[in-house]
């Protein structure tokens, strides 16, 4: 097997090198740090241009930025293009649409929506659209306000969905690809207190599959051709008999359509599931996630490895994936501050 680029966020303050580029050994999984940059606070998450020769990343502080990148994974060089206002504060996500023109992004304390323009030098424009989403939930420490964590896009469709874990509620809007306004089509309640956070697409089949950060649980949804989500199933995603405190918090589709992973904070742990024909899901287990805190993870094109960012203990874990689909082994460790995001350049 070849090598393969990753790119990690981190929330590592301005001064250290926050972003970095790594490449990952087919056979080994060994993870070799090749460079880094700085001058960047909180730099959260990543988004990489369908190309693969940009990326935009969130600093995720209050009054925040999206700040775009070059990348020149083999001449080990990542440059700095532009910055613009994240439009709120504590910019959580952002994502790059499938035609790499456009920037869309979610701030969780702004409560805001934003969509930017991406010009062929990888440069952000100016704001093109916004909008902010209001209400709240049961659990008032964490349901305040309403709270967007994610925006993903529905493949090959111009509609995309917003999870917001403040208002236990996944939206789906419409994306104008001439002005890049953002039209509301429809919103799905998920259960009280769930926080919904991130969700992941089955690649073939008209499936979603979403975490819910706040009750460590996932959804399985249907989504139909206009984007309208129906409930399928809902599963635990820690034992019964966990009694210790807990967050959920990325999940991910194999490229096979085959298994999906969610990622425990607390339990730390990564959590196994088989995808049957109607879409639902079927629990394999629970593996070690080689760290604290796994904030998010990646699965490397192949299904071989997946890559695991362990905020808490300030490690990226190589786990090593069984023919069975559950990771299995902790093939390498490294120390890296604060990692929150892996992303493979493709």
């Amino acid at each position: 097997m070849t090598s393969t680029y990753l790119l990690t966020g981190s929330y590592a303050s301005e001064k250290e090198q926050g972003i970095k580029l790594w490449e990952l050994e087919g056979m080994t999984g060994e993870l070799t740090e090749l460079m880094g940059i700085g001058g960047i606070e909180r730099p959260s998450f990543i988004a990489v241009h369908p190309t693969g020769t940009s990326f935009v990343a969130t600093s995720e502080v209050g009054d925040g930025q999206l700040v775009s990148y070059w990348v020149h994974p083999t001449t080990k060089k990542i440059v700095e293009i532009n910055r613009q206002s994240s439009n709120g504060d504590h910019p959580a996500h952002v994502t790059i649409d499938e035609t790499g023109q456009w920037l869309l992004s979610v701030t969780y304390s702004g409560a805001t929506v934003n969509v930017h323009p991406l010009y062929a030098d990888g440069a952000i424009g100016d704001l093109a659209a916004s909008v902010k989403h209001e209400g709240g939930g049961p659990n008032k420490n964490r349901q305040d306000a309403a709270h967007p964590h994610s925006i993903i896009q529905i493949p090959g469709k111009n509609l995309f969905l917003v999870s917001d874990l403040g208002t236990d509620t996944i939206s789906t809007y419409k994306l104008d690809a001439g002005t890049g306004a953002l039209t509301f089509k429809y919103a799905v309640q998920t259960e009280a207190g769930a926080g919904p956070r991130h969700l992941s697409f089955h690649p073939s089949k008209a499936f979603v599959y979403s975490v819910n950060e706040i009750n460590s649980t996932l959804m399985v949804y249907k989504v139909s051709q206009e984007g309208k989500l129906d409930f399928l199933q809902l599963l635990p995603l820690v034992p019964d008999s966990y009694e210790g405190e807990n967050t959920s918090a990325e999940i991910a589709v194999s490229s096979d359509g085959c298994f999906v992973y969610a990622s425990n904070r607390g339990y730390d742990s990564i959590a196994s599931f088989a995808i049957q024909e109607n879409g639902t899901l079927e629990t394999l287990g629970l593996t070690e996630s080689g760290g604290e805190g796994p904030r998010h993870f990646a699965l490397i094109p192949g299904n071989e490895w997946l890559v695991v960012a362990n905020e808490n203990s300030h490690t990226l874990a190589t786990l090593k994936m069984s023919c069975s689909g559950m990771p299995c082994i902790v093939e390498n460790i490294v120390q890296t501050t604060a990692p929150v995001c892996v992303k493979v350049i493709k």
